[in-house]
C-alpha cells in the first residue's frame, strides 16, 4: 500500500510539473505575440500572461514541495507579488508590504486567491500612483477561526465604485467577483482612501494546514 501511495504522489507531482511547463510555453507565446501589438491589445496580452503565471506558479510550488495537496501561501504570495512588481519595472516610488499568516491552502482556494491578487495588485500598479506618486501596496492574508480574509490595499488615487454601476465595471472586477463566488466568499471594495479589496470565506479545516510559524511583515522599496 505504501508503495502505491508513493507512486501516486510521484505521478501527481509529474502532472504538476508538466502543467507548469505547458503554461510557461503559453506565456512565452503570449510574450512573442506582444511584440507585434500595442495599446489595448498589448495590455490584454500582458494581463493574460500575468493570470497564467499566477496559475503556473501554483503548479511549480506543488511540484517542488513534499506535500503535493496544499500550497504554502506565504511563499506563493510573496513570490507572485514581487513577480508583478518586477514586471512593472520595479518602480522605486511604490513599496510592497506583505503580511501573510502561515497558511497552506488547497489548490481550489489558492488559484482563485492568486488570480484575485493579480487583478487587484496589477490595477494598483497601473492606476493608483500617477505621475510617480509615492505609495504602498499591501497584501494581507489572515485566519480567524474557520474564516480566511484576504485584503489588498493601496494608498493611492482611490476608486469610485458602486456595485451594479455599468460605467465602473470591468473584466477584472467581474473576474474577482466571480472568483469570490467560486469559493463561496464575500467581496468588498472601498475606494474612499486609496483602494481596499477584501475577500473573506469560510474554510473547512480538512482543506487546510496551519503552519507553526508566526506572521511576518515584509516591506520592499
Amino acid at each position: 500500500m505504501g508503495h502505491l501511495v508513493k507512486e501516486k504522489e510521484w505521478l501527481l507531482r509529474e502532472v504538476h510539473h508538466r502543467v507548469k511547463n505547458n503554461l510557461y510555453t503559453v506565456i512565452s507565446l503570449l510574450e512573442s505575440q506582444a511584440a507585434y501589438l500595442q495599446n489595448d491589445a498589448l495590455l490584454a496580452i500582458q494581463n493574460s500572461g500575468h493570470r497564467i503565471y499566477a496559475m503556473s506558479l501554483i503548479h511549480q510550488k506543488l511540484y517542488q514541495t513534499e506535500d503535493i495537496h496544499v500550497i504554502d501561501m506565504k511563499s506563493y504570495i510573496s513570490e507572485f507579488v514581487y513577480y508583478l512588481h518586477d514586471s512593472f519595472g520595479s518602480p522605486s516610488n511604490i513599496r510592497i508590504g506583505l503580511e501573510i499568516a502561515p497558511l497552506s491552502l488547497a489548490v481550489a482556494h489558492a488559484i482563485p486567491l492568486g488570480l484575485i491578487i493579480n487583478e487587484s495588485v496589477t490595477n494598483a500598479f497601473k492606476y493608483a500612483f500617477p505621475h510617480e506618486r509615492k505609495g504602498l501596496i499591501s497584501v494581507r492574508l489572515s485566519q480567524t477561526g474557520g474564516k480566511i480574509v484576504l485584503t489588498i490595499a493601496d494608498d493611492g488615487e482611490g476608486f469610485d465604485y458602486q456595485p451594479g454601476d455599468p460605467g465602473k465595471s470591468s473584466f477584472g472586477m467581474e473576474l474577482m467577483k466571480g472568483l469570490t463566488q467560486e469559493i463561496r466568499g464575500t467581496f468588498w471594495l472601498d475606494g474612499t482612501k486609496g483602494t481596499t479589496i477584501t475577500v473573506s470565506f469560510e474554510l473547512n479545516l480538512l482543506d487546510m494546514t496551519v503552519q507553526p510559524a508566526g506572521r511576518a511583515f515584509v516591506s520592499k522599496g
